[in-house]
């Protein structure tokens, strides 16, 4: 038996302690918010683990013989993941409460994905990853569900569920395929097996088909289909958790295998992936144009997003990583934040979801106005947010390892422009239009609010003081 260092684990065995205890706390405890707690704390305990492994790790640590890689790369994911699982839990406590029902499930299966989602970001072997994914995959197609009283989240989690196994499967043939070629599934014994295989033919269906389990996974065009109709129907705060901490797992075993371990055939597969980012940002910033409800904005929003960290790939060396890493934490944080200044918006009769909804709120809820204002800017690209910052790292970064792919650059700061456009719509409507009709809102929840300000003070203080996160995700590939 390989020696096992427990304590490289302890990120993941706080994550899964807590999801098991806060299904037992729910059992004995008569209040709600309690489970709500634990789930917060178990999840602040794992970011500080995360963060203090991160800190003082030299170099990266093999566990379970191979099996996971520990390194500062994964660590760092670990913290995208805590702050993703952190501010969904405190945005859930009001949806929750008013659901009156299965709260201790809830919060495990948020919790129990986030596990999924670190294994798939420390993984070193690609069934390692398959389990990762399946586990966090399986959590997010009962949660999209999770209302079974509403006939729209059962059906986003029934078409979640159908392509999701349709894309698993096709991403655990191209494992498959691999394998028969290079004789093993570890990641770090592809790289040295690329000369032998060369350009072999059922070697390179297989790395296409693990294309399309991660396009799946992180909704690139044209595997997107799902997301817009998953993000609508699914309960909101459901909706901003399958918008970031599963899209930055998609990416971070994604790069993981293509930036390292076929890196040295990034030939082939690198106008693929540079076409898949221009369909990606093109088609989700179009469609988003015409949108008139916000979560399916934010759905298409959220594909184009994707399309932007795939440029990122396109680099296929450290600075390109570093670049998706900064990115995914910055996209995240905004993204959920937009999500919950959405909850925000809640009225004594429905969620307020509609983009003409919006109008006069900017005046009729002062605070409510200037936070979506500024996660609107903040998606958009607009100095002094983090976006701005992200963006710009991610089109240096590809420019800068492959000039030739100029037109790819050039392409996604077109798509930033036109994506100003449905961003400030939004912003137009909450401060230059008339409300048709008067809205009965609640009172703002206590808990989102807190969410959503801390998305705030993350945007804002990245944008203007970005090195301390450029500083931790300054690795040399997977280090």
């Amino acid at each position: 038996m390989p020696e096992i260092r427990w304590e490289l684990l302890t990120p993941i065995l706080i994550m899964t302690g807590t999801a098991l205890l806060a299904l037992v706390v729910d059992l004995v405890v008569r209040s709600k918010k309690t489970v709500a707690g634990v789930a917060c704390l178990g999840t602040l305990a794992m970011s500080a683990s995360s963060y203090l492994l991160l800190s003082g790790l030299v170099e990266p640590q093999n566990v379970f013989g191979e099996m996971m890689l520990v390194s500062r790369y994964s660590l760092f994911f670990n913290m995208i993941f805590g702050a993703s699982t952190l501010l969904v839990i405190l945005i859930s406590i009001r949806t929750m409460e008013r659901a009156h029902q299965h709260q201790g499930e809830y919060y495990m299966l948020i919790l129990l994905a986030t596990v999924g989602m670190m294994l798939m970001a420390s993984a070193n072997e690609l069934i390692m990853v398959f389990l990762g994914l399946e586990l966090m995959s399986l959590c997010l197609y009962v949660l999209a569900g999770f209302f079974p009283r509403d006939l729209a989240s059962n059906e986003a989690g029934m078409k979640y569920l159908l392509l999701g196994a349709f894309a698993s499967g096709l991403f655990l043939y191209g494992i498959a395929l691999i394998y028969g070629n290079v004789g093993s599934t570890n990641i770090t014994e592809i790289a040295p097996q690329l000369p032998r295989i060369g350009e072999s033919p059922f070697f390179l269906v297989g790395v296409v088909l693990l294309i399309v389990g991660f396009g799946f996974k992180v909704a690139l065009v044209p595997f997107h289909q799902w997301a817009p109709d998953v993000y609508e129907g699914a309960p909101t705060p459901v909706a901003a958790f399958i918008s970031a901490g599963p899209k930055a797992a998609g990416f971070a075993a994604f790069f993981r295998i293509f930036a390292d371990a076929l890196n040295g055939i990034s030939g082939e597969w690198l106008m693929l992936v540079a076409i898949l980012a221009a369909l990606t940002m093109t088609v989700g910033n179009v469609i988003a144009l015409v949108q008139s409800n916000i979560k399916r904005m934010l759905a298409y929003s959220s594909i184009a997003h994707a399309g932007y960290v795939l440029v990122a790939l396109t680099a296929a060396n450290g600075d390109g990583v570093s670049s998706a890493m900064f990115y995914l934490f910055v996209y995240c944080i905004m993204n959920i934040g937009a999500f919950g200044t959405v909850i925000l918006a809640e009225t004594k009769d429905s969620e307020t979801v509609q983009i003409r909804s919006y109008a006069g709120i900017g005046f009729r809820r002062p605070l409510l106005g200037l936070l979506m204002t500024l996660f609107m800017l903040s998606l958009a690209g607009f100095p002094p947010t983090a976006g701005f910052i992200a963006k710009l790292n991610v089109f240096k970064s590809a420019l800068q390892a492959h000039p030739q792919l100029a037109w790819l650059i050039v392409l996604a700061v077109l798509n930033a422009v036109v994506s100003a456009y449905y961003y400030l719509r939004l912003v137009v409507f909450m401060y230059m239009r008339e409300p048709s009709e008067p809205l009965r809102f609640l009172p703002y929840n206590s808990w989102s609010l807190v969410a959503v300000l801390l998305s705030m003070i993350g945007v804002l203080l990245i944008g203007i003081l970005p090195s301390f996160l450029m500083e931790q995700t300054s690795v040399q590939l997977f280090m």
